[in-house]
């Protein structure tokens, strides 16, 4: 059998990385994390001031400081705070004058810290890193416990904040895979929709061109031959284009349920599913700036789609709450403002996946238009969607 030095190199590596790497990246904490985090540097930085043997006022000092900035270390560096803190118990016996009670070199302030500290290298490190933490935090206590039959009971104790941490980072990883999964399907769906939808505005055009390119010699019989062949070629040119866009509408609309045969609403529809969203009980207040009637068919009907997906988390987020909607259109620009005055902090558990999908779909919307979307809560509170839309 074959063996090669890739395992030992990889090993080597990983040790170098845990005795002189630099400790990062590092997977960016909550508050909940930091509060915690600060709770356990302040414990065990008071433990580590009265430990259970006696020790000089000026060696406590500086093992409870020394133990709080390990911890505090933790929500950057979690290498760094390791070797603080193993270095601190490799002085343990300089800073306490004997080792802790039963042998043990970990004194209580010093394990309460390794849990903070070992649990943020094994979330932000691989496994053969944690390896050889694993292993020189072993044997650093194997050089100073007093009973060596106690090792065991350390050993296990140093493994499972590191494959706490370890878990923790692979299931955060498998969350967030699964999110960029679930945020790269709805905008993928959600732009075959707006293909779809853009396909029968744009196939109406392209007939109605083929209408009038094959009517014309009928209308015009005083056409000179030229003419004609122009014309026809016209007609043959527009018929391809609309046999090409039914192909690729039927690749979009493979593998789903059912197809959409109702007429594509447009902005004119606007009012209509303003009163609808009023008559099921919604404070909603509407606003016309302009006259949409002459916007292009595209336009106006990613207009009512997104002033009906703004309705919708409005509803579903803030229930309750009065609801305006702005439409102005001016000279070559749309602007849409859909807003409430009273959202909840957040999103409920059962609906937020929706409200992302939601805005995911209004600046998809947007940006095939060529416009500007924006998002975000109001300083007087509540939610704002604002979306603008050239027309030039």
């Amino acid at each position: 059998m074959k063996i090669t030095s890739a395992p030992f190199v990889a090993a080597g590596r990983a040790l170098g990385e845990a005795v002189a790497g630099g400790g990062g990246p590092v997977v960016a904490p909550g508050r909940t994390h930091q509060a915690l985090t600060g709770l356990a540097a302040l414990v065990a930085g008071v433990l580590a001031f009265f430990p259970a043997d006696r020790a000089t006022e000026g060696a406590r000092v500086l093992a409870a400081a020394l133990t709080l900035f390990a911890v505090g270390l933790t929500l950057v560096r979690p290498l760094w705070s390791w070797r603080v803190l193993i270095v601190l118990v490799g002085c343990a016996d300089q800073l306490y004058g004997i080792h802790a009670r039963f042998g043990w070199p970990w004194t209580e302030g010093f394990a309460l810290a390794a849990i903070p500290v070992f649990a943020a290298v094994g979330r932000n490190h691989r496994p053969g890193v944690l390896a050889w933490v694993w292993l020189i935090s072993t044997g650093v206590s194997a050089l100073l416990a007093n009973v060596r039959g106690e090792l065991v009971v350390i050993s296990v104790l140093l493994a499972v904040p590191l494959a706490f941490g370890w878990l923790v980072s692979r299931l955060r990883g498998a969350e967030r895979d699964l999110e960029a999964e679930s945020t790269r399907r709805a905008v993928l769906e959600e732009r075959a929709r707006i293909a779809r939808e853009l396909h029968d505005v744009v196939a109406h055009h392209m007939s109605v061109l083929a209408m009038r390119a094959d009517s014309a010699r009928y209308r015009f019989p005083s056409l000179d031959d030229g003419l004609r062949e122009e014309f026809q070629s016209i007609q043959d040119t527009a018929r391809n284009g609309m046999t090409e866009m039914r192909r690729l509408l039927g690749l979009l609309r493979a593998g789903q349920a059912g197809q959409e045969t109702e007429p594509q609403p447009g902005a004119e529809q606007i009012e209509q599913l303003v009163e609808r969203v009023r008559a099921a009980g919604t404070d909603v207040r509407f606003e016309l700036r302009g006259d949409y009637r002459g916007l292009p068919e595209g336009v106006g009907l990613s207009a009512y789609r997104i002033v009906q997906e703004g309705l919708s988390n409005a509803v579903r987020h803030a229930p309750g709450a009065p609801v305006e909607v702005f439409v102005h259109v001016g000279p070559g620009e749309l602007r849409l403002v859909v807003q409430d005055t009273g959202a909840v902090a957040r999103a409920p558990e059962d609906t937020a996946g929706r409200a992302k999908h939601g805005l995911l779909g209004m600046r998809e919307r947007a940006a095939a238009l060529g416009g500007t979307f924006s998002a975000e809560r109001r300083d007087g509170g509540g939610f704002a969607v604002v979306v603008t839309v050239p027309l030039d």
